[in-house]
């Protein structure tokens, strides 16, 4: 039982970098995909919207979107299809929009 991390240093504007942790490369569909904001970021671009992908496999979209206070995360398969799951959170109202900021996307079991 292997892990697999892969991390992208600035792969969009606003992100400082972007990650995927596997902690089992027995079972890839269960990880978490880390997005952390550089400061400042939530007031300047929206939304922000971070992706990794393994075509046609896997796919996984964040999309922090301050105007309307959620964050939407979707995860599918990259072959064009629309998302097998797509859920909406709401942002916390006290959030500062100067910070930097983590947002994690846990997945488990996906195939």
């Amino acid at each position: 039982m292997a892990e697999i991390e892969s991390r992208d240093k600035k792969p969009v504007p606003g992100v400082d970098y972007s990650m995927i942790h596997i902690p089992d490369d027995n079972n890839l569909g269960t990880g978490t995909f880390i997005t952390m904001l550089e400061p400042n970021a939530l007031a300047k671009i929206n939304p922000i919207v971070s992706s990794i992908q393994n075509e046609p496999v896997f796919q996984l979209i964040v999309s922090i979107n301050l105007a309307i206070e959620s964050v939407t995360a979707m995860i599918g398969k990259a072959d064009n299809t629309p998302p097998l799951s797509r859920k909406v959170f709401s942002l916390p109202k006290e959030m500062v929009v100067k910070d930097a900021h983590r947002f994690d996307v846990g997945f488990k079991d996906w195939q």
